[in-house]
């Protein structure tokens, strides 16, 4: 599994998952990504998950990204052996109506040129409901002829535990930072720590420490990432990196020496 072959390589088991939807800006520094790039080059042993979305997914079907994407991909992913690009793919909830666009979306980031070609596929809105338990066996099967990591979000624990087995990490909790507690997390034998992901908003400016500590020493899970960037009244979450990206993972970086 790749997030095995990450955590080799970097000799660290928990690394962050980056909500990465923000346009590179294409160029030789890529600027839209310069923050993360730079810490990166400053702790190249932390395992780094990197979500792409070019477009609510790759784009139309069957194409190549955008100029900038094709520019700083290559760049993203030779910063570090601990990189993995994932591309973003949503699922609507297992909405019926929607499995063939599914499917082509895996299938476009499948033909994108190797020097910009994603590692893995993130599939969002999973409802992790038992019901729809085939419907991401068949997505996540088809993911898997093409790329050796695949991760879901269902934003929360699934219902079905079965889900941990489709994917190498799964975000079991999105949040506002102020309404999340480490005690929400459900950690056993069929729920991995080291399979799970934190992703958390409205964070504070400097880095939570504690909190960090908790969950990277204490509970070992996969990977967490926390940012100042704002939901709240509608906003969206996702579109600048953390103001202190870089001592963020530092601390992510010191909490596993």
């Amino acid at each position: 599994m790749q997030l095995a072959r990450a955590a080799s390589a970097s000799a660290l088991s928990s690394g962050v998952l980056i909500p990465l939807y923000i346009d590179p800006v294409g160029g030789p520094d890529c600027s839209g990504w310069a923050s993360l790039l730079s810490t990166i080059t400053a702790h190249p042993a932390v395992p780094y998950y990197a979500v792409i979305n070019p477009n609510s997914g790759p784009g139309d079907a069957n194409t190549q990204p955008g100029l900038e994407y094709q520019q700083c991909i290559p760049i993203l992913k030779s910063a570090s052996s601990s990189v993995t690009v994932l591309g973003y793919v949503h699922t609507s909830y297992a909405d019926p109506s929607q499995t063939a666009r599914v499917l082509q979306d895996v299938h476009t980031y499948a033909e994108w040129n190797s020097p910009y070609g994603v590692q893995g596929i993130f599939f969002d809105e999973v409802s992790g409901a038992t019901a729809d338990f085939a419907t991401y066996q068949n997505y996540t099967g088809e993911a898997q002829k093409s790329f050796d990591f695949i991760a879901l979000n269902p934003g929360a624990a699934p219902e079905d535990t079965d889900y941990y087995s489709l994917a190498d990490i799964l975000l079991t909790a999105e949040d506002f930072y102020a309404d999340f507690s480490p005690n929400q997390l459900s950690l056993g034998p069929s729920t991995p720590a080291s399979k799970q992901a934190i992703v958390l908003t409205d964070g504070p400016s400097t880095p939570p420490a504690d909190l960090v500590s908790q969950l990277i020493t204490t509970d070992k899970v996969g990977a967490f990432w926390v940012t100042d960037d704002t939901q709240a009244n509608g906003a969206n979450p996702y579109d600048t990196l953390p103001a202190d990206i870089e001592s963020f993972v530092a601390d992510v970086e010191a909490a596993q020496s």
